[in-house]
């Protein structure tokens, strides 16, 4: 069965420790496994946190957001009869979370500029409340400020001046950062007072709508003439501002202290009213990519990001707006450096690409060239900090390329010599080569002569052959006609015997030198058939060689 995801810690408050750096902990392999798979890493990332007071229903909220960013039907998501869950949650003054939670599963979507991103899911300790140190919340709420792209502020029947009060510590924040700075840039991307229970429906109505009038009058710094400073800071820190009044969720899901989650025991109306909101943030392109300085912040990032500010909240004793700043100062300007860096150094390993030498005098040239780039990046870039930040990181980024131009200067020479060997061994493969072909030449040559003299000898060969075939030819033609002379003989002497044994004058002795005369020619003429055998089987011979 597949995973539909859990809850993560990732930064764990050490209850037993009143204070120090050893009370907080960041799982930064926990994050790791989270962002930085292969389909995460390189892509832009998303990020909804919920943050308020202790027993507000901030986790009982994300776990509506969850049901709506699993749910395939997205017209029908809220009326589904399984039970809520995901984050626990639970009815009671003792708070379920201690620290932050990451959910493990993250959600594709695209963003409000149509590129493929992910959605991650945070969930907080509830802040402000009395277990809570000031230090935990300023880490807590302010990791979540800095780290989302949309922060929910989760609050109870309206706003209150105290609410504000722990926004005005990051209104010190954002005016410490910006000033002087060439960002123009907000430091915190958008944030949604989130207002449950709300009472007065007919002054201004639930929703989004009657949330925007709402929040409106809240931060008139005119009609408000305390903390007017806060209020006329506030459009300065955030990209966008919102307000969205819910009514109540019903006495069994806010009462009751062990609600399990079913939705039957949800008030309609609160149900109506969140069907609306979460499609208007979570939707598709309607979230916003998690930036820092403008800058996209992508999953590998985003983890390296979380991890500085943890580590400036963590290490100074008391968390000062001053720290902040300096903390987002170094993170932006770290990145700018990394960026030019990175410019200079892929432009290089391009130039030096497949063991290429180029000359020094060529090299040096190039290489200045592309680090003028680098540093003109690097100063165009829109970061925090102001001159002197800028100056400093931009001498350390010239301490950075320097050193990487040494190491390109010797990888240049290294090519050098690697050419050189190459040539040199091309130069004996060649050498080999050609001797090796010469010497097949001259194999061939050998056995094209060889072949000649054969032929030649075949020649010579078949001419003989062809002359004692033409001898036999003549020697068995004269003894045909000697043999033909034999016969003819013979039958002129049977002949002249029957002539004269008619004539009866033969004598005895006639006879019988007739008779030795017709046998000698009878040898004759088997010797010359013999002859004849003898010939057609050397003829045969021949034929046959």
């Amino acid at each position: 069965m597949a995973d539909d995801g859990h809850p993560v810690q990732i930064v764990r408050i050490n209850e037993q420790i009143e204070e120090g750096p050893d009370r907080y902990e960041l799982d930064v392999e926990a994050m790791r496994e989270i962002f930085d798979r292969d389909d995460v890493r390189d892509r832009p990332i998303c990020v909804l946190t919920v943050a308020g007071a202790m027993r507000q229903g901030k986790s009982f909220l994300l776990n509506f957001v969850l049901r709506y960013l699993k749910s395939a039907d997205k017209e029908n998501w809220i009326e589904s009869e399984e039970m809520l869950s995901g984050f626990e949650f639970r009815g009671g003054s003792a708070r379920e979370t201690t620290g932050i939670y990451m959910w493990s599963q993250l959600f594709p979507t695209k963003t409000d500029k149509g590129e493929k991103a992910y959605i991650a899911i945070m969930d907080t300790q509830g802040c402000f409340d009395h277990e809570a140190l000031m230090r935990d919340n300023s880490l807590i709420f302010g990791l979540s400020l800095l780290m989302s792209s949309v922060t929910i502020y989760n609050l109870f029947r309206q706003i209150k001046e105290d609410d504000l009060h722990h926004l005005a510590f990051f209104s010190e924040f954002g005016k410490l950062a910006y000033s002087g700075s060439n960002s123009h840039y907000t430091p915190f991307q958008k944030l949604l007072f989130l207002v449950r229970d709300w009472q007065w429906e007919d002054e201004y109505s639930y929703g989004l709508d009657g949330g925007k009038s709402y929040v409106s009058v809240v931060l008139d710094s005119k009609s408000n003439k305390e903390r007017k400073e806060l209020r006329e800071c506030m459009p300065t820190l955030f990209e966008e501002i919102s307000c969205c009044l819910m009514p109540e969720s019903g006495k069994k899901a806010s009462k009751m202290k062990h609600f399990q989650g079913s939705v039957a025991d949800i008030h309609p109306d609160f149900l109506r009213e969140l069907k609306a909101l979460l499609p208007s943030l979570l939707g598709p392109k309607k979230m916003s990519a998690k930036t820092i300085d403008g800058s996209r912040v992508k999953g590998k990032e985003f983890v390296d990001d979380f991890s500085v500010y943890f580590k400036n909240f963590k290490e100074n004793d008391s968390i000062q707006a001053q720290t902040l700043v300096q903390s987002m100062i170094e993170n932006g300007q770290r990145k700018s450096l990394e960026t030019s860096l990175a410019t200079y150094v892929r432009s290089m390993d391009a130039l030096l690409a497949s063991d290429t030498y180029i000359e020094e005098d060529q090299l040096a040239e190039i290489s200045k060239t592309y680090y003028n780039s680098a540093i003109e990046l690097h100063a165009s870039s829109k970061t925090m900090g102001g001159a002197e930040a800028q100056e400093r990181y931009q001498g350390l980024l010239k301490d950075a390329l320097d050193q990487e131009l040494e190491k390109y200067k010797a990888r240049n020479l290294k090519n050098k010599e690697t050419k050189e060997k190459l040539n040199q061994a091309e130069k004996l493969r060649a050498e080999e080569e050609e001797a090796k072909v010469q010497a097949q030449r001259e194999a061939v040559e050998a056995q094209m002569r060889q072949q000649q003299a054969e032929e030649q000898r075949l020649e010579e060969e078949k001419a003989r052959i062809q002359a004692e075939q033409e001898a036999i030819e003549a020697n068995m033609k004269q003894q045909e006609v000697e043999k033909c002379r034999i016969e003819e003989e013979r039958l002129r002497m049977e002949a002249e015997q029957e002539k004269l044994l008619l004539q009866g004058k033969l004598d005895e002795a006639a006879k019988q030198a007739l008779e030795d005369q017709r046998k000698r020619i009878e040898l004759e003429r088997d010797m010359a058939e013999a002859n004849a055998q003898r010939e057609a089987s050397e003829r045969a011979r021949i034929e046959q060689e």
